[in-house]
């Protein structure tokens, strides 16, 4: 099982799914998130059907949060943030953009088939308020997937990205090795798009240099 997979498989919800809420940090975790660091913390649900794991991980980017919001819209973008997607395709959407239906296929391991998994997104929030994205599965591959994306403003150039997710695969793998491999894979995918965000954020600020107001310049 590779490091992103369980994280990519996080991007689909049941039909059922029981909502998560805006998430609350606890002192240490703003702490680590404060100076620089990625943050995730797994454990076992056993109160709820199928007994999944839940996850919580989160990073701060010094970029305004509608550049997070762009890239995490953009299908062919996934690519960048991980290596196991191996199809993104936007199926259908709202005229108004809050919401659409996405199909993935990405590889969990060599040793494995490629999973499937078609699911709806809907969009919501404000980029001086927060920005959500809530992932609702239509099909796929695994028995419990939730999710939640929380893209919250800090400043005008900074941003905290929360997501939290529960999973459950529809085959033999020990929690043991779910929760190892979601406490490596959020955070290294967290970092992935940190560094697209700011390196995209860079590249806008020296085009922005190289081409003044002024066409007469």
């Amino acid at each position: 099982m590779t490091r992103t997979a369980f994280f990519l498989l996080s991007l689909m919800l049941p039909t059922s799914a029981l909502a998560f809420d805006k998430p609350d940090l606890t002192p240490p975790e703003i702490q680590q998130l404060e100076r620089g660091k990625a943050i995730i913390s797994v454990w076992k649900d056993k109160t709820r059907e199928h007994s999944p794991s839940i996850s919580q991980g989160g990073i701060d980017i010094m970029v305004p949060a509608y550049r997070i919001w762009e890239i995490m819209l953009d299908c062919d973008r996934m690519y960048e943030i991980s290596s196991d997607i191996r199809e993104c395709d936007v199926l259908e959407e709202a005229e108004d953009k809050t919401w659409d239906i996405r199909k993935q296929k990405f590889a969990v391991s060599p040793y494995l088939p490629k999973f499937n998994s078609t699911f709806r997104t809907d969009y919501s929030g404000n980029e001086r308020d927060g920005l959500v994205m809530t992932i609702t599965k239509i099909s796929g591959d695994l028995k419990v997937q939730e999710g939640r994306w929380d893209i919250i403003p800090l400043s005008l150039t900074d941003t905290r990205v929360i997501y939290q997710a529960a999973i459950e695969p529809n085959f033999p793998i020990p929690d043991r090795v779910i929760r190892k491999q979601v406490g490596i894979g959020i955070p290294e995918i967290l970092r992935n798009l940190r560094d697209v965000a700011e390196a995209d954020q860079a590249m806008s600020l020296q085009k922005n240099v190289a081409m003044p107001d002024d066409p007469a310049l």
